[in-house]
This record gives structure tokens, C-alpha cells and sequence, in this order.
């Protein structure tokens, strides 16, 4: 069962994602399998699917928080997550 990560953070745009990203490094991030990131409504939205919650929790206390530290690009207390178990689906097939 994967484990999807869905984030919506009013204020923030592809402009401060895009320093975020840039400042994680090259270096892969172990157990996400998709990655997808948009702007809509002055709000960034993130869509990650990772295989399981545990990976999920360790990139982000291992290297997405201490970004936002470094970066001082912290989401707001407006930003809102959703996480939940799911199933990835090849529908091309």
C-alpha cells in the first residue's frame, strides 16, 4: 500500500518552491515514487506518493524541515495536509 501526501499551502508559489527544491540537492529522496507540484488560487499544492509513511516522515525530519529552516521558508500555520493510504494504478495499460 503506498502512502499519499497531499499539501496546500496559501501564499507560497512555484517561486519559493523552486529555492526549496534547489536547496535539497541532487540527491535522491529515498521512497518517493511520484512528484507533483502547481500553483492554483495563490496557493502551491504538492501531490507526493511514497512507499510508505515511515520514508515520508524521515525525508521530512531528516531534510525538508531543516530546508525550511535554512531557507527561512517555513509553510504557515494555513497550510493544510492531507495523508492517507492508497493504491498507485497504472491506467495506461
Amino acid at each position: 500500500m503506498s502512502y499519499i501526501h497531499i499539501t496546500r499551502t496559501p501564499g507560497v508559489g512555484l517561486k519559493e518552491y523552486r529555492v526549496v527544491h534547489e536547496a535539497l540537492g541532487p540527491e535522491p529522496i529515498a521512497g518517493n515514487l511520484l512528484h507533483i507540484v502547481g500553483e492554483l488560487d495563490g496557493a502551491l499544492h504538492i501531490v507526493d506518493v511514497w512507499e510508505s509513511a515511515a520514508l515520508a516522515d524521515k525525508f521530512a525530519a531528516e531534510r525538508l524541515f531543516p530546508v525550511f529552516e535554512q531557507t527561512g521558508l517555513m509553510p504557515g500555520p494555513d497550510s493544510r495536509v492531507e495523508a492517507f493510504e492508497g493504491e498507485v494504478t497504472d491506467l495506461r495499460d
